[in-house]
């Protein structure tokens, strides 16, 4: 059973749960960190933003072969927007996973947000929920969707995924035409995962808080310059604990990823803009394994890893060709420091330890750095990111499409033979 433990430490391991909510093509184009602009896909993590967007209607296809795809509109309430502004978007999947390895959570999804400006001041509050709940009664009936690892033949399902947050976020005007947002979110993950044969074992998450604190800002410097900075911090906790018909078996772990990150980006507005900005941030997997009783020498004990990007530096350009035509790029370059230590309950076993400076470790380390364990090391950050997009403008209907980064290269199918897909990721956007 220390085994089907270790091995589900793992699985948890993996989870590099989103930093924020799924940009936009528009956001994805631009490639840069969604909060550097202002757009309305913002408003999920900023909701005091939505009071700047009371008459959309949103569409999204999601990212190619992802269920990822949602429908969304905003609403102004009173006249000129007296009592606020609402909004809600209905999504294919939750972009939290509390069970890893799972494209979103098959369950409902849907998020609810209002925002109100009040003058120099502004406030909004949104709630995001999805839940998840599959029995199995027939052993026989077993089926793959809810199939995490396969320890033994058909031997796990998943009965429960379910995560529900609140957020409440503010801003205020310090100068004409420059502000601060902020917002404060606190999120509960759960999930339970039950052994079907004997002895009947189910995991279960501890029941702990996982929380985010952001913020932002925009202030014109000169004419058509401005700087915006941010900052941000999130911890996300999936620890758990066993319950078991043997209480010899009733292990537990203490798991948390926590993020912070600041940067400053400078923006130059002359009818087509762009920015460039330099940042720093840094991902940390912390997890604690208790025993019932004392497991084999080779048991985790503790690991953490801790991926910084020391400075990460970014850029990104929009321009309009026509009327009907807009073209954006951009890219990140992030020196990547990483270092892993694995450590195991046995006084006999050393250490596994990793240092990387100004790249990553490598992938064949990264994939399984210990074989007894089969830990696997997440990725948080990638050294070099480019993306392109394009926006298609009709009349109060704008599409916006992130471009495939091997479609131009193939010369399309008719010319090379090769299949690829135009564009990654679809979104729209009706202006009412």
């Amino acid at each position: 059973m220390h085994t089907k433990r270790i091995l589900l430490f793992t699985v948890l391991l993996l989870m590099t749960p989103a930093l924020a909510l799924a940009s936009t093509a528009r956001l994805e184009g631009l490639g840069v960190i969604p909060d550097f602009v202002e757009d309305y896909a913002n408003m999920f993590n900023y909701p005091v933003s939505i009071a700047r967007y009371p008459g959309l209607v949103i569409g999204e296809l999601g990212v190619y072969a992802q269920y990822d795809r949602g429908f969304g509109a905003t609403m102004g309430l009173g006249q000129d927007d007296e009592f606020g502004v609402f909004g809600i978007m209905l999504r294919e999947n939750s972009n939290f996973t509390p069970v890893p390895n799972f494209v979103g959570t098959p369950g409902s999804q849907f998020d609810v947000l209002w925002g109100m400006n009040l003058g120099k001041a502004s406030v909004g509050i949104r709630f995001d929920n999805s839940s998840s709940s599959f029995e199995e009664v027939d052993f026989e009936k077993w089926t793959p969707l809810y199939f995490i690892y396969t320890a033994g033949p058909q031997d796990i399902t998943i009965n429960d995924m379910n995560t529900w947050a609140l957020g409440f976020s503010a801003g205020m005007e310090v100068r004409e035409s420059d502000r601060i947002e902020a917002a404060f979110e606190y999120r509960k993950l759960s999930f339970s995962v039950d052994f079907l044969t004997a002895p009947r074992t189910t995991y279960e998450d501890k029941g702990n808080a996982s929380f985010s604190i952001i913020g932002r800002g925009f202030f014109n410097v000169a004419e058509n310059i401005s700087l915006v900075p941010l900052f941000g911090y999130n911890k996300y906790d999936y620890s758990f604990k066993v319950k078991s018909e043997i209480a010899s078996a009733e292990d537990s772990a203490d798991e948390t990823l926590t993020n912070w990150r600041g940067g400053l980006g400078l923006k130059v507005d002359v009818g087509s803009w762009f920015m460039v900005g330099i940042g720093v941030s840094q991902s940390k997997q912390d997890v604690s394994a208790e025993y019932a009783v004392a497991p084999a020498p080779t048991a985790l004990n503790t690991l953490v890893f801790k991926s910084t990007a020391a400075p990460f530096l970014f850029g990104c350009l929009e321009t309009e060709l026509k009327d009907w035509l807009t073209v954006r790029f951009g890219a990140k370059k992030v020196l990547v420091n990483e270092d892993a230590e694995i450590t195991f309950v046995g006084p006999g076993v050393d250490p596994v330890q990793y240092k990387s400076e100004n790249g990553m470790i490598p992938d064949e380390l990264r994939s399984d750095v210990f074989s007894a364990t089969g830990v696997r090391l997440p990725f948080f950050n990638e050294p070099f990111v480019f993306s392109l997009g394009v926006g298609f403008k009709f009349g109060d209907l704008d599409i916006d499409a992130t471009m495939n980064d091997f479609y131009p290269f193939t010369g399309m199918y008719w010319l090379s033979g090769v299949e690829e897909i135009p564009f990654s990721r679809i979104s729209a956007t009706y202006h009412y």
